[in-house]
């Protein structure tokens, strides 16, 4: 009876000890917050080095509150830079941008003749129907990445393997 009791005794306290590690441990998170900003739809215009080529795609904000990018790179270019073309007096003018807007609850096409991206130093072999990765930092450190199409010189929005879509404005 003795060993019994002496059993049933180590057994609560293994139990126990068991039970309060487990209760204190912390929880494990099941996934991570969904991210505020998102893009889409992206292709690259390819033309020949050393001319730069263009990219253009969507940025869908979920959040409430405007977000900033702040940045683009691409480990398949030595330079992307984030651009917008402007008229003034009846010209069309293109300048880089340091940050550009993504309103909250909306979206921000770069598309010909508005804000884009000037892709330079392609690597070697990159050629048209290949895909590429660009990253986008946003003013809350938040990254966004984006796979994109590499398209003709000819190329026009909205081309894909499908025919015509459609392209947010």
């Amino acid at each position: 009876m003795k060993r019994v009791c002496a059993s049933l005794g180590m057994f609560s306290l293994s139990f126990f000890a068991v039970a309060s590690v487990w209760a204190a441990a912390p929880a494990a998170t099941t996934s991570a917050a969904p991210a505020e900003v998102t893009a889409a739809n992206c292709w690259i215009r390819q033309l020949p080095s050393p001319a730069p080529s263009g990219g253009f795609l969507v940025f869908h904000n979920a959040g409430q509150q405007a977000r900033q990018l702040t940045s683009a790179s691409s480990p398949d270019y030595g330079q992307v830079m984030m651009h917008q073309t402007t008229q003034e007096s009846g010209m069309s003018k293109m300048s880089m941008v340091h940050q550009v807007a993504v309103p909250a609850g909306g979206s921000l096409a770069f598309k010909p003749g508005s804000y884009h991206l000037m892709l330079e130093q392609p690597r070697d072999g990159l050629k048209v129907g290949d895909h590429v990765q660009v990253e986008f930092v946003l003013d809350n450190q938040q990254q966004v990445s984006v796979s994109c199409e590499v398209k003709a010189p000819n190329a026009m929005p909205g081309m894909g393997k499908h025919g015509m879509k459609h392209m947010a404005h």
